[in-house]
């Protein structure tokens, strides 16, 4: 008897990994719902967040959590046909799995699911600021300028309105400004 190799319809040079992550598709603004649900099956699934300033009735800004991909949450590749996935309420009923036209899970390295871990830790995806916030230099000699954001930002650069020289623009990193 010979034994056959089959060989996989992967296109050359990917290698496709048990690590790897599939995507699953929720119902609109349904990720918090399917994420309880695939946790109470005793799945792992995970759902980036990010925060961003919410106003509240009162008048006051509150900080809360956002899904960083609306109608997404991620999924370890062997759990991406678990049979409990069809019956977690907040699942797309229709297609529960991000796929090609062919039925080919999208897929994401266990290494990019892991960069997105730690930004989302480490705070890089929050919006804390925003257009017309007062803020301040955290230090050096401007530090007790008042200035106002010109610019709505999340990471980076940001652009500030001075009461200086009759009003001057100045370019700064947000890591740099504090929030009055």
């Amino acid at each position: 008897m010979t034994e056959r190799h089959y060989e996989s319809r992967k296109p050359e040079g990917i290698i496709m990994a048990r690590s790897d992550w599939a995507a699953l598709i929720t119902e609109p603004a349904s990720e918090y719902t399917a994420h309880t649900e695939l946790l109470r099956f005793g799945l792992a699934p995970y759902l980036p967040q990010l925060k961003k300033r919410h106003h509240t009735r009162s008048g006051s800004y509150v900080m809360r959590h956002f899904p960083l991909f609306p109608r997404y949450l991620l999924i370890p590749i062997n759990d991406a046909h678990h049979a409990s996935i069809r019956l977690a309420r907040g699942i797309c009923r229709y297609r529960p799995l991000l796929a090609d036209d062919e039925g080919r899970p999208w897929r994401a390295p266990q290494k990019t699911i892991e960069a997105v871990k730690t930004a989302e830790q480490q705070g890089l995806f929050d919006e804390i600021l925003h257009k017309g916030d007062h803020v301040t230099l955290a230090y050096g000699v401007l530090s007790t300028v008042q200035s106002v954001m010109s610019s709505d930002t999340t990471v980076g650069m940001i652009e500030l309105l001075m009461p200086l020289f009759n009003g001057c623009r100045a370019t700064v990193q947000s890591s740099k400004v504090v929030h009055m």
